[in-house]
């Protein structure tokens, strides 16, 4: 409650007291008459009239001031409700989890426990909540289960059939690991979801997305999938100044901030490679906005310089000698794809790059134009400012907290009025993408031989 609204509140109800003390007095004959203190159209407007007229607009403060509570980032807080209830909602499951201020799916919950259009139905956490594969779960685990029960009356379960079957309109937001993806997703299809959020890039190959692509078209399941950046600001700024420069060139850039003797654990942890991993985000923007994919490429120009393209072999932690194991990826790539309509686009990648990205347009002579980077100076400065004070949270949730939510609000609102959600990866463009980086793996590899 602001200081305005307590003050406010206040004086009314201070008022609202001195004139029902009046109201006392005349029923005790202390006062003979009542006092009018007006005529509004020849009805008197007594202390009774002006009580019931304060305590109505006190009443409105109160109900106003009950609705504005800030939101919680821990789980524990309850959402909010209007005081004469919500009006209509999507059911939601959320299907892997993971612990909380380090699983994207917990990420995801915590905002969709705020989002007013939205009833939590249920959270999936086949590890976590599964006794034989986790005996003893982590204390914030456990508190968590517990919060929601209490706090929010969501159910927890190790696997979506432990729910009851879904009787209305159902969103599954699938944030489980890559490989356990595809049985994940045809269990909530099974259970009745109508529409599934699946965290990119869906599933380990395309035969595999293409295969639960089918299965939820034959069930009229609406898929989406979460690349952030087809929504991200500096993605649609760079896309919207583009169409106002001739010969227009985009190039993409994502950069991560490992450091070079961290790259054995991100290679392993993310055996699926560069390509399907860190640049398939970029690869979802051309597959959407530049209509690239395998068929229609025309030309794949990469830059060999060192400083740009390389791959690296490294050990695999946990092995040793004589067993030990080592795995091959890209550090760093960069290449200009052209389309058999003339129109090219570039991507650049960098796991050592650090931790801002950007994308840049460039005129027909080549000369740049503008640069949008993200996070920028500001962001930066407020995630920084975030990090301090939560260290335990994740920092890419506080960096791209503002595109899981406007991600989310497009295709629960899509969901709730029909229709598509606007520039929200399908699982068409899913498949496009992930066919793109398998043929970008080919030929960087091929080319760097």
């Amino acid at each position: 409650m602001s200081s305005s609204s307590k003050a406010l509140l206040s004086i009314l109800l201070g008022i609202n007291v001195a004139i029902q003390f009046e109201g006392v007095i005349q029923s005790k004959g202390l006062s003979l008459d009542a006092k009018v203190y007006t005529q509004i159209q020849g009805i008197d407007i007594d202390s009774s009239v002006i009580s019931l007229a304060v305590s109505l607009i006190s009443f409105v403060i109160s109900i106003l001031v009950m609705a504005d509570k800030p939101a919680s980032t821990d789980g524990k807080s309850k959402k909010k409700k209007g005081f004469f209830g919500k009006g209509k909602t999507l059911d939601v499951v959320v299907v892997g989890c993971g612990l909380p201020k380090r699983g994207m799916g917990w990420y995801h919950l915590i905002q969709l426990l705020e989002n007013d259009d939205v009833t939590v139905a249920g959270v999936i956490e086949p590890f976590f909540c599964n006794a034989k594969l986790c005996a003893t779960p982590p204390a914030s685990w456990t508190e968590l289960v517990n919060s929601l029960k209490a706090d929010h009356g969501v159910p927890c379960a190790d696997s979506v059939t432990k729910l009851p079957k879904f009787t209305k309109d159902t969103l599954c937001l699938i944030a489980g690991r890559t490989a356990d993806n595809p049985a994940l997703f045809k269990g909530c299809v099974d259970h009745g979801a109508k529409f599934i959020y699946l965290e990119k890039p869906g599933a380990p190959s395309v035969a595999e997305l293409q295969e639960m692509a089918d299965y939820a078209k034959s069930k009229g399941v609406k898929v989406y999938l979460g690349y952030n950046k087809n929504v991200t600001p500096y993605v649609q700024k760079a896309l919207k100044k583009s169409k106002t420069v001739d010969g227009a060139h985009v190039q993409f850039v994502h950069n991560n901030s490992y450091a070079i003797n961290e790259l054995n654990e991100c290679f392993s942890r993310n055996a699926e490679g560069m390509m399907k991993n860190m640049a398939i985000h970029e690869l979802a923007v051309i597959v959407s906005f530049f209509n690239v994919t395998v068929d229609t490429i025309a030309e794949f120009k990469v830059n060999k310089a060192p400083e740009v393209t390389e791959a690296l072999t490294v050990w695999v932690p946990g092995t040793a000698m004589p067993n030990a194991k080592y795995i091959t990826d890209f550090s760093r790539v960069g290449f200009t794809v052209t389309t058999k309509s003339g129109e090219s686009v570039s991507i650049a990648a960098n796991r050592c790059g650090g931790n801002v990205s950007h994308a840049s347009v460039a005129d027909g002579s080549g000369a740049e134009v503008a640069k949008f980077e993200f996070p920028d100076a500001d962001t930066q400065a407020k995630v920084d400012e975030l990090c301090a004070a939560d260290p335990e949270m994740m920092p890419y949730f506080f960096v791209q907290s503002d595109d899981y939510l406007v991600l989310k609000d497009r295709v629960i609102k899509s969901a709730l009025k029909g229709g598509e959600a606007q520039d929200v990866a399908t699982i068409q463009t899913a498949i496009e993408a992930l066919k793109l980086a398998e043929y970008c793996t080919k030929e960087l590899t091929a080319a760097m031989k």
